[in-house]
Parts: C-alpha cells; sequence; structure tokens
C-alpha cells in the first residue's frame, strides 16, 4: 500500500499564498519518489511568434474589416449584424470568431470565423457556414410551451428545460433557414445522462436537428504516482490558478478536508481518483499553453470541473463537467490520463470555431470521440510520467471490459474498427467511428514506420510509406483546424480541408507539415475536395511598402507631408530602413522615424526650397529589410511663385498593363496654375525598348488635354516601366509619370489587394491568367495561385 505523504512545512509556507502545490498520493500500488511527475516543459512549437498586444487588436480590426469587404460572400442581409464572441490564438495564428444575429435573434449556423497571422497584419481565411441570404418573417406560429413539449420527447427521462429560446435555424445541410426554438433537456436515456440542444421549427413544430451535450468515453486505468496539485489554502480541491477546475463526488462540490494530503493510493478510493482526475486535468491546461499558446479549455481562460464516483463503467462529458466511473470489475475507477485527456476534449471540441457544440451524426460523432482520444495521447506525451509511457492506445491499463485496450490509434482494426474512410463511416458507431482520424493523427504524427519501439501503422492508399512530423505539430495543426469551424457537423472531408488550411497557418515558411497533413489523409482513404488548399512556399519573411497620398503637391520654398505604410506579407515582422532618391536639387527627404518594424508607418517630410525647379517628379522610397528589400514611389509637384506663368500635367489613368504586341491609351491633360495660358510641347522618356508613346496633338495651350498613345511591340521584354510624360512650356517645364506593365511569357501581375472582382474577370498573377468564379473583394493572402476556390488558371 501506498501510505499518505504529508507536505509538511511546505503546505505551511503556502498556506498563505491564494494557491497551494501538494503532493499527493495518486492511485498507485508502490509509491514513486515525489518528483515523478515533475518534468521540463517542452518548449512551444516550432513555426511561430505568440501575438503580442498590438498584434491581437491589429487582428480585431483587420477581421471588422474583411468582414465588411466581404458581405457578399458571407450572404449578408440589411438585418444581419456581426458582433465578435471570441478571439483565440494557436500557435503564430490567430482565430476570431464573430456571431451573427438577423434582426435581433441569434443565427444558429451563421457563425463567421476570421484566421489572421499572428501580427493581425494578413487574413489567412475568412469562413461561414450559412450559404442563404436570410429573408423570413421573425414572428412564431408555435408557442414556446409546445416547443419545450417537443424537445422533450428526444430524453426518455427528463430533468429540466430552458426556457425556449427563439433563433433562426440557418445550418446548410438542413435546407432553407427557419425560424426555430431552441430548447435544452437535460435528463438521461434508458442507459446513460443526457443533454440534447434540440431546435424545432417555430413554423410547424417539426425538429430541424439536435445534438447531445453528453459525449460518452470509456476509461483507462494506469496509476500517476505521487504527483503535485494546486489547491486552495482551505485545502479544496478547487484550482484557483485555472479557472473552473475543481474535483469533487457526485453532488458537485470539491472535496475538502483539514490538510493537504490527498488520497490513499487505492483504486477503488474517490479521493484517489480525483488526485488523478484533477493532476490530469492540470496538466492538460498546461499542455495546451506551452504546446499551443492555447488558453484554458475554451480557448478563453476557461475551465470545468470534474466528477468521480458514477456508479457506471464509463467516463463522459456532458458539456458543462467530466464524470467519471470505475471498470467493469469495480476494482478501480475510470481517472487515468488519457481517459481525463478524452473527456476534456470533447471540451475542446465543443467550444472550437463558431460550431455551436457537437453535431447529431455519427461521422461528426466518431471525429468528436477520435478529437478526444487524440488529446488524451497529447497528454500522456505532454506529461511524461514514467507511471503511465506515452501510447496510442486507449483503456491498456484499466482493462475496462476485461479484455485490454478498447480503441489502438495506429491501427484500428485491431479491436475491429475501421482503419480508413469509406461511405459506410456515417452510419458506423461513434467509438468505432473514431478509427480512421486516429490512424491519420498517428500517421500524420509517427508515420508508417517509426521506430523507438513504436509500432508500425499500415495504409490504405498513397505512398506506402509515410514520416512523421512529430505529436506537437500535428497536435498544434489539429487544434488550430477545430478553430476554423463554422457548422456544428464536421465532417471527413471538412476535417481534411480545415487541417490543410491550418498547416499553412501554423507553419506559413514551409510545405512540409502541409505534405505530411495531406499524405496522411490520402492513407486513410479521404479524397481531395473541391477548392481543396494547395501549398506554395514563399519568401520566409516579406513585407510590403505604399506612400499615401500617391501624389504630393508644394509650392516652391514651402513643405509638404505624406506617409509610409509597411505590412508585414510573409513570415514575421523585419526591421525596415528608410531612404528616399529622385528628390530635385534643393529639395529635402526625411522621416521620422527613419525605420520601422515591419507593420508600422512612417511620416514623410519633403522640404523645398525657393530654389527648386518647378515641376514633376517621381521619389522612390526605399525600404531595406534584413531578408529582402522594396521600393515604391510617389509623385512630386513643385510649383513655381504667384504671378509667374505656369502650368501642371497629369494623366489618366496613371497606369496601365497590356501584353506584348498590344496598345493602351491615356489622356494627359494641362490646368493654368498661375499667370496666363501658354503653349505646351508634349514628350516622353523613359519607355523600354520596343515601346513607342505618341501624343495627339502633340502641343496643346495650358488647360488643353491630348491623348497618350501607347504601343508594346511582340519583342519588348515582360517588366514594370515608368514613363516620363512632360509638358515644355515657355516660362516652365513639368512632368508626370505613368506606370506600364508589359505582360510576356513570365511576368506580369494585373491582381491587386482590397480591390472588387466579379465571376468573369481576368486577371494575371506572375504571368499567369486566371478567371474569377465568384465576386469578391480581394484580401491580403488572397492570390490567385493560392485561392482555387476564387480563382480558376486559364
Amino acid at each position: 500500500m501506498n501510505p499518505k505523504v504529508k507536505l509538511g512545512a511546505v503546505a505551511m509556507l503556502a498556506a498563505a499564498a491564494m494557491t497551494t502545490t501538494s503532493i499527493v498520493s495518486a492511485t498507485s500500488a508502490t509509491a514513486a519518489p515525489a518528483n515523478t511527475a515533475d518534468r521540463t516543459i517542452t518548449a512551444a512549437a516550432p513555426g511561430f511568434t505568440k501575438p503580442t498586444p498590438q498584434g491581437q487588436k491589429n487582428a480585431i480590426a483587420l477581421a471588422g474589416k474583411a468582414i465588411a469587404a466581404q458581405e457578399k460572400s458571407l450572404v449578408k442581409s440589411e438585418d444581419d449584424v456581426f458582433s465578435l464572441e471570441k478571439a483565440t490564438s494557436v500557435g503564430g495564428a490567430q482565430y476570431l470568431t464573430y456571431n451573427r444575429t438577423y434582426k435581433g435573434l441569434p443565427v444558429y449556423g451563421g457563425g463567421v470565423v476570421v484566421a489572421t497571422d499572428g501580427a493581425g497584419l494578413k487574413v489567412s481565411t475568412l469562413e461561414t457556414a450559412q450559404k442563404t441570404e436570410l429573408n423570413l418573417d421573425v414572428k412564431p406560429s408555435l408557442s414556446a410551451r409546445k416547443a419545450a413539449n417537443k424537445a422533450r420527447t428526444l430524453v426518455a427521462k427528463v430533468e429540466s428545460v430552458t426556457t425556449p429560446k427563439l433563433v433562426v435555424h440557418a445550418l446548410a445541410e438542413t435546407g432553407a433557414p427557419r425560424l426555430a426554438w431552441e430548447v435544452v433537456v437535460s435528463g438521461s436515456s434508458k442507459t446513460a445522462p443526457s443533454v440534447q440542444h434540440v431546435y424545432v421549427d417555430a413554423l410547424n413544430g417539426s425538429i430541424l436537428s439536435n445534438w447531445d451535450a453528453v459525449k460518452m468515453g470509456t476509461g483507462n486505468g494506469f496509476y500517476n504516482g505521487q504527483v503535485t496539485i494546486a489547491t486552495t489554502p482551505s485545502y479544496t480541491m478547487r484550482d484557483n490558478t485555472r479557472s473552473g477546475l475543481a474535483c469533487g463526488g457526485q453532488g458537485g462540490t470539491p472535496y475538502t478536508k483539514s490538510t493537504d494530503s490527498w488520497g490513499n493510493g487505492q483504486g477503488t478510493n474517490l479521493e484517489t481518483a480525483c488526485v488523478d482526475a484533477y493532476w490530469a486535468a492540470q496538466k492538460e491546461w498546461d499542455m495546451l499553453k506551452d504546446w499551443f499558446n492555447y488558453n484554458g479549455f475554451n480557448g478563453r481562460g476557461g475551465g470545468f470541473p470534474a466528477r468521480v464516483g458514477l456508479n457506471q463503467v464509463n467516463a463522459f462529458w456532458n458539456g458543462s463537467y467530466t464524470n467519471f466511473g470505475h471498470n467493469q470489475a469495480n476494482t478501480q475507477q475510470a481517472t487515468p490520463m488519457d481517459v481525463v485527456g478524452h473527456e476534456y476534449g470533447h471540451a475542446i471540441y465543443q467550444f472550437a470555431g463558431s460550431g455551436g457544440g457537437g453535431g447529431g451524426g455519427n461521422e461528426d460523432g466518431g471525429l468528436n470521440e477520435s478529437t478526444g482520444d487524440i488529446f488524451g495521447a497529447l497528454l500522456e506525451h505532454y506529461a511524461n510520467n514514467s507511471n503511465d509511457p506515452a501510447d496510442y492506445t486507449v483503456g491498456e491499463e484499466v482493462n475496462l471490459v476485461g479484455q485490454g485496450p478498447i480503441r489502438y490509434m495506429y491501427k484500428p482494426s485491431t479491436n475491429g474498427d475501421p482503419d480508413c474512410y469509406s461511405s459506410s463511416i456515417p452510419n458506423t458507431e461513434v467509438h468505432a467511428a473514431a478509427g480512421p482520424q486516429n490512424h491519420w493523427f498517428y500517421l500524420l504524427a509517427e508515420g508508417t514506420n517509426p521506430g523507438g519501439g513504436k509500432p508500425n501503422s499500415p495504409v490504405c492508399g498513397g505512398p506506402s510509406s509515410l514520416t512523421g512530423i512529430g505529436i506537437q505539430k500535428a497536435g498544434q495543426i489539429y487544434l488550430a483546424s477545430l478553430q476554423l469551424r463554422t457548422t456544428s457537423s464536421l465532417t471527413h472531408a471538412r476535417a481534411r480541408s480545415a487541417t490543410l488550411t491550418a498547416a499553412k497557418q501554423q507553419f506559413p515558411n514551409s510545405c512540409t507539415e502541409f505534405n505530411a497533413v495531406k499524405a496522411a489523409w490520402t492513407a486513410v482513404s479521404v479524397p481531395a475536395v473541391s477548392g481543396e488548399p494547395s501549398c506554395t512556399i514563399q519568401n520566409p519573411n516579406d513585407f510590403s511598402i505604399a506612400v499615401n497620398p500617391a501624389t504630393v503637391s508644394v509650392q516652391a520654398g514651402a513643405s509638404a507631408s505624406a506617409t509610409v505604410n509597411t505590412a508585414v506579407t510573409a513570415g514575421s515582422a523585419q526591421n525596415v530602413a528608410l531612404t528616399a532618391t529622385g528628390a530635385p536639387s534643393g529639395t529635402t527627404v526625411s522621416f521620422s522615424p527613419s525605420s520601422v518594424t515591419a507593420g508600422q508607418s512612417s511620416s514623410v517630410s519633403i522640404a523645398t526650397s525657393a530654389s527648386t525647379p518647378t515641376g514633376n517628379y517621381t521619389i522612390t522610397v526605399n525600404g531595406a529589410g534584413s531578408s529582402v528589400s522594396h521600393s515604391t514611389t510617389f509623385k512630386l509637384s513643385v510649383t513655381g511663385q504667384p504671378g509667374q506663368d505656369d502650368f501642371s500635367v497629369s494623366v489618366n489613368p496613371s497606369s496601365a498593363t497590356v501584353n506584348a504586341g498590344g496598345s493602351t491609351s491615356a489622356t494627359l491633360s494641362t490646368a493654368v496654375t498661375s499667370g496666363n495660358a501658354q503653349n505646351v510641347s508634349l514628350s516622353a522618356s523613359g519607355a523600354p525598348s520596343g515601346v513607342t508613346v505618341s501624343f495627339s496633338p502633340a502641343s496643346v495651350t495650358a488647360g488643353g488635354s491630348s491623348t497618350v498613345n501607347i504601343s508594346a511591340s511582340s519583342s519588348v521584354q515582360a517588366g514594370n516601366y515608368t514613363i516620363t510624360l512632360t509638358g515644355t512650356g515657355a516660362s516652365a517645364a513639368h512632368g508626370t509619370s505613368f506606370a506600364l506593365t508589359v505582360n510576356g511569357d513570365t511576368g506580369g501581375t494585373t491582381w491587386q489587394e482590397w480591390k472588387q472582382y466579379n465571376a468573369g474577370d481576368v486577371v494575371t498573377y506572375n504571368g499567369a491568367s486566371y478567371r474569377c468564379l465568384q465576386s469578391h473583394t480581394s484580401l491580403p493572402g488572397w492570390e490567385p495561385p493560392i485561392v482555387p476556390a476564387l480563382w480558376q488558371a486559364i
């Protein structure tokens, strides 16, 4: 027997603090050293920088702009309002979830998830499950009482029924949006507890959809040995450092005692069972923080209590707390690490993304059960407890029903569960339906032949040999994918697409993880879906630079100002040093500050002197980063002193794109800026070889205009060129710039960020042509090659 371990002086010193750290006996037949569970925290998974408070503010601001720009793709009606529900992070990506209301009613299935990079400067995805613009009456025909009575029919023994709440039911898979009553009925079926979330049609009384918050699990009973747990000063099993976390009996009250020594090491002792459950939940909380930069079980710093002493051969999560029973032999409680990790994994699944809980179908249920198994395995690997070596089996220690493990993640068919996906999965019992995704996770983490004593794993398709990326990276990708849920029901096809998207978001500088995710899904026979993401390697760290306004006018001897804006376009922010060239004589250009971190702005001061020649000039602003440099231009128009005959020159449009062998035109306009009108002769310079520029007419009187004709021969080299258009008068000469892009066989990009594109529009990107498939406003990171759902290569 393992004797109780006294905390002694440590307990007395800790009693003055808000939280004490207790050394306790867990369900261990042989006492282990007090530091058995101590370990060095594994470093955070590579590939991300934790978002800063400013990055979080940036993400919220950018997400709001993205939603406003994408109202059409979000099928927003005039009566829709979006409000931020939560902002979470996984690794280096941020996920912002928005609720939708219609005429003041919550919209079930209308949530929106916006994903950005860690700096909050680039949108990677913007998703919603709603497919139809809402246009319906919000006056119910069915009373709330009748809706509650209808919902009660789904639970055999009813204990409580919530007050029905009127909502709009807009899940795409259930048909057209309908007005509905949402009712939560708690009770039990003939064999298990049940918390049914029911949506009753508010017009005809039919049940539109329902899902059960109770997710049944099964136990694995191995012993943790002597471990440390955080308790309150009054020796109550409640954690003040991890909100909501506590453990007690079936009444829901946390265990309390007069000393800080817990449990007797016996498998049937309930206080000992709470030690196991409580310690494992604390470790899972720490794992989410240390490995994935995730805050609590709900992503917002929230946790949930545990209960022990359930008189069932089972364990479950009911939407509010975890509950643990015992094995069939009733020799030990079902509170080991992988069971605890499994049940709290259901909580993570329920509160991730905008899914609103869990779907009612078996396929979603199988993915939910697999999620529990995945977090159980992750917890064992993180805790690194020698009393329970990490593995990929479920229930191997508790011998729940006398037959050893209940599931094998590396080869589910060992226990008769499917190794791979097939059309029968949606009709397979939920625990068995966990097989394909469990198998996928093992292949992603460990590969087919990991060695080191870990079991080999078969494949059902694709290459016969896969190399794993490690369980920490695999867990990071899977947790991130859950944040992208925008519907209550998840399918294997959606899981495949979401994990591929998450791999790109979490590891933007490499396609290794993305390709491993894809290969693992292929290996378990989950096929590609339409619009599936692809991966191309970008510059690891990159930025963009722009000047606003693009044209600055100033009278000789005066000063003017503009702003240089920078943004992170790939990887992490870097220091950018700013300089300028091209200023006319007598003019100085300075920056405040002279260097910025990509994503920040700088003020540009342009100071002219009385001797600065009048005219139009192109000033180049250079941004020199640590890994790459970029430049941009703005136009400076310097006017003469009052009383002098002078004029200005401008061109509209100021840029154009042509194919080699093509032509374009623009209008050059002049205006009298002081004194009298004068004759202005027109000329052009800076055109590349093979490009001709002509004017019709070749001279005008100031105040007149001329057509600029630009022709590119088939031999013109593709590229971006600046052509200066000059007007020379009797007393002054002025110029303006025209940006010409020539598309050849290997270059040219006409696609632009933050521009409205309509279905059928054709653009070029790096020399390739694409046709728009859906009308949208282009967001940063939505380039045609990486968003096949919006652009089709032609």
